[in-house]
């Protein structure tokens, strides 16, 4: 049964991933050049203007802009953030243009779900001819791999980065635990049980868990392939993986036997802030994704009055690599757009030698890394609240896997596993019959979107 565009708007609040935030990056420009060269406009000719579209602030992508127009001056670019730090309510709005007929050109996703019902529903412009009219070979350019659909590619990478654990240095120190370099769920088990500490309010929980489905992922995110709610090739339910019930296992023993972990229902009944949580200092670490590392140093409204260190995803097994959830955040062409060229061009810009700009990591392959996280974190509020140590080494020793394949009903599945689980960490039901009904209940779904 196929979906329809509307029912895949609606939809659209239930997707979970990676969530908003501001990544680091960094604000000294690469002396390679962009792709193309730069073009005088001719004679009485008006600079196109093409609209890009996101949720970050704009003066994260202003410098870009900038060096982007200089560089090509027949071309203006109006950046709007219609929902300024919360990516998903920008997908919403994103749809709603489009279907009111609106003109736009590029913009920004959260993930392999938004992306792949966007490319699914004709939404998204095909970029092969445009890398193959420039004579650019992907794997060339950039670090990261980008989902594709149906074998073609709609994307090009936007920030990027790996997840990984942001801990309070502070707190590590008092309980005499060294920063790791690499541990295991075990170590990170270990770890949170001994900087919990306190009682009611005043109680420090070792960890934080959010609610969204990534944290109910945890271990299946170490593998080196298959780590979602589907295996990577989009089709088959990963519910047989071992990783999952160990993932949800764990979060649930952390919560409910060392009490080591904030209760997930406190969580989604007094909806907690995950920056809240752990920027007053009521949990000691967090799984998290790459935005955080610039929050680290402090932000208006949120000022950093710790140290924040940062370790690598943990493994499953000692000695196994370490390897992480991540990706690169899709950087699109709307299909309608009217400024096509102009638009590849800034999107080349900006995903190369423009993301060097903007104070987020990218995944050029000429970026410098070590001059990307100096400017990251040199431009912080406060760049002595981050240990640049901690966070150089996890981004060099963390692997990613390939890029997995999302199907264009990935919201609905997330929804449902993440029903499933809550069931389970409300005690609802026991492990077995979460395990089984994840199995019957998604796969009814899988079934009802088979063509």
């Amino acid at each position: 049964m196929k979906r329809t565009w509307l029912s895949i708007i609606a939809s659209t609040v239930l997707t979970a991933g990676l969530l908003a935030g501001c990544s680091g990056g960094s604000d000294t420009a690469s002396s390679t050049t962009s792709p193309g060269g730069s073009a005088a406009p001719e004679a009485n000719q008006q600079p196109v203007t093409i609209k890009f579209l996101g949720w970050e602030k704009p003066a994260v992508y202003q410098p870009a802009i900038e060096a982007f127009q200089q560089k090509y001056p027949d071309i203006k670019v109006d950046y709007q953030a219609l929902v300024e730090n919360n990516s998903n309510e920008t997908i919403k709005k994103l749809d709603l243009m489009s279907v009111s007929g609106e003109d736009f050109d590029v913009f920004t996703l959260n993930g392999g779900s938004p992306f792949t019902q966007r490319a699914a529903n004709g939404m998204l412009e095909p970029l092969d001819d445009y890398l193959a009219k420039e004579g650019v070979k992907y794997e060339n350019e950039y670090k990261a791999e980008q989902q594709k659909y149906q074998g073609k590619r709609y994307s090009l990478p936007g920030k990027f980065g790996p997840w990984m654990i942001l801990m309070n240095k502070n707190m590590l120190d008092a309980a005499g635990l060294a920063v790791p370099t690499s541990w295991t769920w075990d170590d990170f088990r270990d770890y949170a049980k001994k900087l919990t500490h306190g009682d009611g309010a005043a109680k420090v929980y070792g960890a934080h868990f959010h609610e969204w489905k990534d944290y109910f992922l945890l271990a299946a995110y170490s593998g080196s392939q298959d780590q979602g709610i589907m295996k990577d090739d989009g089709a088959t339910l990963n519910a047989d993986n071992p990783l999952m019930q160990k993932s949800l296992e764990l979060r649930y023993e952390m919560e409910k036997t060392d009490k080591s972990a904030t209760p997930y229902k406190d969580v989604i009944t007094q909806k907690i802030p995950y920056r809240d949580q752990y920027f007053q200092q009521k949990a000691a670490m967090m799984p998290t994704g790459p935005w955080m590392v610039a929050e680290a140093g402090g932000t208006d409204k949120i000022p950093a009055t710790f140290v924040s260190a940062f370790a690598p995803w943990p493994t499953n097994n000692k000695g196994d690599e370490n390897y992480s959830f991540g990706s690169a955040d899709p950087l699109v062409m709307y299909a309608k757009s009217k400024h096509k060229d102009e638009a590849y061009k800034f999107m080349r810009f900006l995903s190369t030698e423009g993301m060097v700009l903007t104070k987020q990591l990218s995944a050029w392959k000429k970026a410098d890394l070590t001059q990307e996280v100096d400017q990251i974190v040199g431009a912080t509020l406060s760049p002595d609240k981050i240990d640049k140590t901690s966070l150089v080494n996890t981004l060099q020793t963390t692997k990613l896997p390939n890029v997995a394949e999302s199907p264009s009903y990935a919201a609905d599945l997330e929804k449902a596993y993440i029903a499933e689980a809550e069931k389970y960490m409300l005690d609802e039901t026991d492990i077995d019959t979460t395990m089984a009904n994840i199995k019957t209940n998604l796969q009814k779904i899988i079934d009802a979107n088979k063509k």
